[in-house]
């Protein structure tokens, strides 16, 4: 998956615990590239991690 530097950013802004808007957390949910707990919590999915690490 190529990432937009945007994109990038969010990924990196949720690995490094920076808040996000909404808009920002809907998109990384709802493709698939992270994961939302009930109390709010987001981390990166396994998908996540590895769109991250790959440049």
């Amino acid at each position: 998956m190529t990432l937009t530097d945007d994109q990038r950013r969010i990924l990196q802004d949720i690995d490094s615990t920076t808040p996000i808007s909404e808009a920002e957390t809907k998109w990384a949910v709802d493709a698939g590239l992270a994961v939302l707990a009930e109390d709010g919590d987001i981390d990166l999915s396994d998908a996540g991690r590895e769109a991250l690490d790959t440049r």
